[in-house]
């Protein structure tokens, strides 16, 4: 892990656009694990600018939430461990551009959009936030921007070390909950409850830590 060196700190926006990027982080997590781990009983489906995926298990349309993973790794990692800021920003954009950009061309052409989640039994209407979600997280990107510092040069410590094969040891119990559950059974929505904690707790593995900052350095950057 010696090339996985930190290149800036966590602030008050980093740590709040972190929070964003794991929101829609599960939109792409949940049926890339899924369908690995559940098989063809686990169908899921999208509608990309216009364009509507569908698979069951390792399909071909496995192929774009394969490219998606690639972008969410690439955004998380960056966020802290890029040291090509401009590069990083233009990943933001890109981000940017494939949740909200993609759910705003939705509610445009076809109007009120629903997410169904049916393990868990999740109907939410995205019309009514994604709209105020799209401007926040806009805002986010911008003081990220606005608030780097110089180059700094952390290392990967034990800590990260210890919380990456923490979330290694997840893996082999949610292929079992999820692979051996039924199909909207209680081994199933406990293994759909982990993996939505792992949407929030992948970032927190590649954050640097062993650093000293002031209070007021971590609300203003």
């Amino acid at each position: 892990m010696k090339n996985f060196i930190a290149f800036r700190t966590p602030n008050l926006w980093t740590n709040v656009l972190s929070f964003f990027i794991s929101i829609t982080f599960m939109i792409v997590w949940l049926p890339f694990i899924r369908s690995l781990f559940d098989g063809t009983s686990y169908v899921w489906g999208t509608e990309y600018f216009g364009l509507k995926l569908t698979g069951a298990g390792i399909t071909p349309s496995f192929l774009f939430l394969i490219i998606q993973m690639s972008l969410y790794a690439l955004v998380i990692f960056g966020l802290y461990r890029m040291r090509n800021r401009k590069l990083y920003f233009a990943l933001l954009g890109i981000w940017w551009l494939n949740v909200f950009g993609n759910l705003l061309f939705d509610i445009l052409k076809n109007g009120d959009t629903m997410f169904h989640g049916d393990t868990l039994n999740v109907h939410i209407s995205i019309t009514t936030i994604i709209v105020p979600l799209a401007a926040i997280a806009m805002f986010l990107i911008i003081q990220v921007v606005r608030t780097e510092k110089e180059d700094i040069s952390i290392s990967w410590t034990k800590k990260n070390s210890t919380l990456l094969n923490i979330f290694l040891a997840m893996l082999p119990l949610l292929f079992i909950l999820l692979y051996s559950g039924e199909p909207h059974g209680i081994t199933d929505q406990i293994g759909v409850i982990i993996a939505i904690a792992q949407c929030f707790y992948i970032p927190m593995i590649f954050k640097p830590y062993g650093y000293k900052h002031s209070f007021q350095e971590s609300l203003i950057g």
